[in-house]
C-alpha cells in the first residue's frame, strides 16, 4: 500500500499468516486429527514427527522439545549426565548469534566463551576460537546463519585437535547442507527451533534435538 516514495509505507518484516495459507487445508486437517484424538501432549503425532524429522536430517534420533533454547540446554545437560561436561566448563559460542545460544550454555551451569565471527561469512571464526581456548573449554557451538552452514570439515578437525564436543545450533538452518549432509547431522548433537518465524515454523513454539548418539 502507498506509493514507492511514501516514507510512511508499512512493509512487514514477514507475513506468517500468508505463508501458512498455502497449507491451510493440511493444517486444519492435522489440528482436527489431534483434537479428535484427545491426546495433546506427546502421542503418535509427536512420534511420527520425530521419526520423519530424524530421517530428513539423516540421523538416528530426533526428540521433540518445547523450543530451541530447551533443545540446546537439554543437549548440554545430557552431556553433563554422561560425564562429558561438568559445571563451570566452557563452550565456545559466536558473538553474533541470538542470545539463546549463550543462554543455553549459562542455563546448563556452563560458561560461554565468546569468539568473533569471520568477516567474510559472518559465521564462527575458528581462527578467533583458537585464541580463546583454555583448559576448561570442552565444547564448541557452531551456529549456522543467513543461509550459510559453518565449514564443518574444518570444525571437526579443530574439535579433534582440542578434544571438543561439536554441538550445532541449527535453529535457523532447517534443511541447509554441508557437503552431502544436512544440518542436524553434522555434529555430536544439534538443537532446532520451530518458532513460527523460523525456516520451518510451528503454529506456536517448539524445538527438537537431533543426534546419532542413542545414550
Amino acid at each position: 500500500q502507498g506509493k514507492i516514495n511514501d516514507l510512511t509505507m508499512n512493509i512487514p518484516l514477514m507475513n506468517i499468516k500468508a505463508t501458512n495459507q498455502a497449507y491451510r487445508d493440511e493444517i486444519d486437517a492435522a489440528i482436527k486429527e489431534v483434537l479428535d484424538s484427545g491426546w495433546y501432549i506427546l502421542g503418535e503425532q509427536l512420534k511420527n514427527f520425530e521419526r520423519e524429522f530424524a530421517d530428513y536430517c539423516g540421523v538416528d534420533h530426533a526428540i521433540g522439545v518445547g523450543n530451541g533454547l530447551d533443545a540446546l540446554v537439554l543437549i548440554l545437560e545430557a552431556y553433563k549426565v554422561m560425564g562429558k561436561l561438568e559445571d563451570g566448563d566452557e563452550v565456545i559460542v559466536p558473538v553474533n548469534s541470538f542470545v539463546a545460544s549463550a543462554l543455553a550454555v549459562s542455563g546448563a551451569g556452563l560458561r560461554p566463551r565468546f569468539v568473533d565471527a569471520d568477516p567474510e561469512t559472518y559465521l564462527l571464526s575458528l581462527d578467533a576460537a583458537a585464541q580463546q581456548i583454555t583448559p576448561l573449554t570442552k565444547a564448541i557451538m557452531p551456529v549456522h546463519l543467513y543461509g550459510r552452514v559453518c565449514d564443518m570439515d574444518a570444525m571437526h578437525v579443530f574439535a579433534k585437535q582440542h578434544g571438543l564436543l561439536v554441538i550445532e545450533d541449527a535453529a535457523q538452518a532447517h534443511g541447509a547442507k554441508w557437503q552431502a549432509g544436512r544440518t542436524g547431522s553434522l555434529g555430536d548433537a544439534a538443537g532446532f527451533s520451530f518458532y513460527p518465524a523460523k525456516n520451518l515454523g510451528a503454529i506456536g513454539d517448539g524445538g527438537a534435538v537431533t543426534t546419532n548418539n542413542a545414550e
